[in-house]
């Protein structure tokens, strides 16, 4: 009886964790498809509501630049995420988010046209090319990720156990990504008029579209395009993988043998 409860239990995880995978996999996929219906809009001519704009970055007049807190790039804004690879022995395991920082300061967006106030939603919408360091169970993470990790209370050094040749422990990847002052940059969101001096009209962007979408990044509209399509269309398969797995194994004491 017991037995047959956990396997049950089991099987409901697999089923639910399938189906938020499935979903995840379906917004990105999705969201990718709006990328490429929204036409790009000219600075000059921006209105109130959902706009794609492509332009140079840079800082506002009184834009204090951030330092990243891994290789210590001067910039306008930061996406840190620090992923660990789990496993329950019965796979290669998946690497998982466990832990992540997006910080930026408000900049504008220059087209050649004009130019637009841009400001990071609280949740974020980073997207950005960034820089690697993997740390395998047991060994010495190098000096930046180091200090970097000390000077973050939310982490903490991972332990390993070296065993002869073997070496146990967490195994971590350290991505840092950066936009810098005067890199081009591709933005979808929310347009809004703001008072400008009188009789004149500025616009900000700063909130997401009504489908949910802020995405700014220093990629291509083009490999944004085709990013959220692969990684959505993995998501897809591997949500209705676990899904069929968990129906499988919640049916099969009823099925006849």
């Amino acid at each position: 009886m017991v037995d047959s409860f956990v396997i049950s239990l089991s099987s409901i995880v697999f089923v639910v964790v399938g189906l938020i995978t499935l979903n995840k996999g379906r917004t990105e996929r999705a969201e990718s498809t709006r990328m490429e219906e929204t036409e790009t809009t000219a600075i000059r001519d921006l209105e109130p509501g959902p706009v794609e704009v492509k332009g140079t970055a840079h800082g506002t007049d009184d834009a204090t630049l951030r330092q990243s807190p891994i290789d210590g790039t001067e910039a306008l804004a930061v996406h840190v995420e620090v992923k660990e690879l789990h496993s329950d022995g019965n796979g290669p395991g998946n690497w998982q988010t466990i832990f992540e920082d997006q910080t930026a300061e408000p900049m504008f967006i220059d087209d050649g046209t004009g130019e637009v106030l841009v400001n990071l939603p609280e949740d974020g919408g980073l997207n950005l090319e960034q820089s690697e360091w993997k740390v395998e169970a047991g060994d010495e993470p190098p000096e930046e990720i180091r200090t970097y990790v000390e000077n973050e209370p939310a982490l903490d050094l991972p332990d390993g156990v070296d065993i002869g040749p073997l070496s146990t422990g967490e195994r971590r990847r350290y991505l840092e990504g950066t936009l810098e002052p005067g890199e081009e940059v591709y933005l979808l969101g929310t347009a809004r008029e703001t008072e400008a001096g009188w009789d004149n009209r500025d616009y900000v962007i700063d909130e997401p579209t009504s489908d949910g979408d802020f995405v700014l990044s220093d990629k291509s509209e083009a490999a944004l395009i085709e990013e959220g399509r692969s990684s959505g269309l993995v998501l897809l398969a591997a949500g209705a993988l676990m899904i069929v797995i968990g129906l499988a194994s919640l049916l099969s004491p009823f099925l006849p043998i």
